[in-house]
């Protein structure tokens, strides 16, 4: 090896880089598990608050019986029949012609630690229109017998409820309560209705009140004939989700509005709550996320992803200008170099769960670029070249940003990155006499 010092110190190198990938794994470790914490944490406020909400209903839901009479067998009669009343029990379910909900959110931080948790609370106040068709016997001679009529609400976490929904039927408040264990009724709210208003193809009106508190996240299932959703809210960062995105929708830094209009022809919704003992689906459902924009860990992890790449151009660059410029720089420098590297990323953790992920990022990249421009000032024995070294880590570090706070386009500033740093390595080199370097003589022609 001894006869070929440049491929020794290439080898080397690259033993040092693979060296360096250990703590870079620690690294990446360390962000997941305190993004885990994170998780864990957001999970305790939503059991002590509220979890995330879907609000599903009204719906009409009217038990009702069928009697009719069948011919059976006698038994041991020979052929002989006899007649028997039998009465079935059944459930009719109508959903609202039209269901118009105007919605206010309201978002609030709350701490577990040190680590934020987007909290809401909302208003939601719905109009609707019921239409009663009357209820055909599945039997000949059928006769229907109507139970008690009930108008059935759903929200995801009952601890959210900040009151009792407010209900008005056909003009008359009733009082909507926890659902009866004994019915086994599809949504866990209940409200009795009057049965005088079941009268075929009249229609009646409803109007809905709701305040709910969550976390998270806030839904609808869109039961009704034409459901129309308007949501406005102070929050500036909504992510729309769910089986519809909204009609329209404004965002600004003061807030969003958004407004959903779905018809039935558009969505399952219906057949899969009608059906959903036979059905495992869950129905269509819109919703809104309340999620950060500036995700500290998302983003710590993607540039822990880079770090790699962020020290082989590091040293490749010091390698190709020792060779260049006669520098001498042992592996043990190289090390410590690749030590500071690496903790850049640390220290990218740790400030950004306290600072913005702005400052965070700045406060990190300086105090590794001023360690190194200390320490480089000995190694190369001078302030230019250690201050054309840091103009060259400056410049890794902004294009490193860049990519992180553009996702779109991390891939064309990622490929640009490399595609100009081996230009300039080729060009810098472009007069190496390679085999004086590396020690040997090139081979005869033949």
């Amino acid at each position: 090896m001894n006869k070929h010092p440049l491929l020794s110190k290439l080898l080397v190198i690259l033993s040092l880089m693979l060296l360096l990938s250990m703590p870079l794994l620690m690294v990446f470790n360390t962000i997941q598990e305190r993004s885990a914490y994170r998780d864990e944490a957001a999970s305790e406020v939503a059991r002590a608050h509220a979890g995330p909400q879907t609000i599903t209903g009204p719906v009409l839901h009217v038990p009702y019986t069928e009697t009719f009479t069948r011919t059976v067998p006698v038994e041991g009669g020979r052929g002989e029949t006899r007649e028997e009343r039998v009465t079935q029990s059944h459930v009719a379910l109508r959903f609202p012609t039209r269901l118009d909900t105007r919605s206010q959110l309201e978002t609030q931080t709350r701490w577990r630690g040190i680590f934020p948790v987007t909290v809401f609370t909302s208003n939601h106040r719905s109009t609707g229109r019921f239409v009663w068709s009357a209820v055909e016997p599945l039997e000949k001679n059928g006769e229907i017998t109507l139970g008690q009529p009930r108008v059935v609400l759903g929200v995801s976490d009952l601890r959210g409820l900040l009151s009792a929904p407010q209900l008005t039927v056909a003009g008359q408040a009733v009082a909507m309560a926890p659902s009866p264990a004994a019915l086994k009724l599809p949504l866990p709210l209940a409200a009795p209705v009057d049965a005088a208003l079941l009268v075929p193809g009249a229609a009646f009106d409803i109007t809905l009140g709701v305040e709910l508190a969550g976390t998270g996240r806030i839904g609808w299932v869109p039961l009704a004939d034409e459901n129309t959703v308007n949501l406005t809210s102070s929050w500036p960062h909504p992510s729309f989700g769910g089986d519809f995105l909204p009609r329209t929708r404004q965002v600004s830094e003061r807030g969003f509005e958004a407004s959903w209009s779905v018809p039935s022809l558009s969505t399952q919704a219906q057949q899969v709550f009608a059906h959903q003992g036979e059905l495992r689906s869950a129905p269509d459902s819109f919703s809104v996320s309340l999620d950060n924009p500036v995700d500290v860990y998302r983003l710590t992890e993607r540039a822990t992803k880079y770090a790699l790449m962020f020290i082989v151009l590091t040293f490749s660059a010091f390698f190709v200008l020792e060779m260049v410029k006669r520098w001498r720089i042992h592996p043990m420098q190289y090390l410590m170099i690749g030590a500071a590297l690496v903790l850049f990323f640390l220290l990218l953790l740790s400030l950004s769960e306290h600072l913005d992920f702005a400052w965070a990022y700045l406060l990190a990249s300086a105090a590794c670029i001023g360690l190194l421009t200390h320490y480089l000032r000995h190694v190369l024995r001078g302030w230019r070249p250690a201050l054309g070294m840091s103009a060259l880590l400056v410049a890794l570090y902004g294009v490193l940003y860049g990519i992180l706070v553009s996702e779109d386009n991390a891939l064309m500033m990622g490929s640009l990155l490399l595609f100009g740093v081996l230009a300039t390595i080729m060009v810098v080199t472009r007069k190496v006499d390679w085999y004086s370097v590396m020690g040997t003589d090139p081979q005869p022609a033949q």
